[in-house]
């Protein structure tokens, strides 16, 4: 059983400096004129939490309102879910807003389903790492994957 808790936590701290240095990333190409494509609100107020300061636009809001929502982006980060929907969203939208002449990169979404090692699919569950502590997690013991 300490096993399984410790590599637990091995996975969960490790995946936490990623997401550290992730979003610090994130904030990096903000500055460059970047924006991130995110599937809702929800998946936002996440990367918020964890500290990324820079546009979001959700799709909802891209559909309804076309470029004009990038709000001047010509670059656009696809953040969408690690999931097959969320696959199949970015794979829509990065041809979508090719042909508006904006750039796009799917290397965030890629790198981000590589540290998750799929346990986690959706990016409004990222903000669950906030203010995570080492071994307490929104009052679970273990961190995300709970106690045992």
């Amino acid at each position: 059983m300490n096993r399984v808790i410790d590599r637990r936590e091995r996975v969960y701290r490790v995946f936490k400096a990623f997401l550290s240095e992730f979003v610090r990333y994130l904030n990096d190409r903000s500055e460059e004129g970047w924006a991130i494509l995110v599937e809702g609100q929800r998946d936002s107020r996440a990367l918020r939490k964890l500290g990324y300061g820079g546009q979001v636009v959700t799709v909802s809001l891209l559909g309804r309102s076309g470029p004009w929502a990038l709000k001047g982006a010509m670059k656009v980060i696809i953040l969408t879910d690690l999931d097959s929907e969320g696959a199949s969203l970015a794979s829509k939208y990065a041809k979508k807003l090719g042909r508006e002449g904006v750039v796009t990169s799917l290397s965030e979404r890629k790198w981000l389903k590589a540290a998750s090692r799929g346990v986690f699919l959706h990016i409004e569950n990222l903000g669950r790492f906030a203010k995570a502590d080492d071994l307490e997690w929104n009052g679970v013991s273990g961190g995300p994957y709970g106690a045992g």
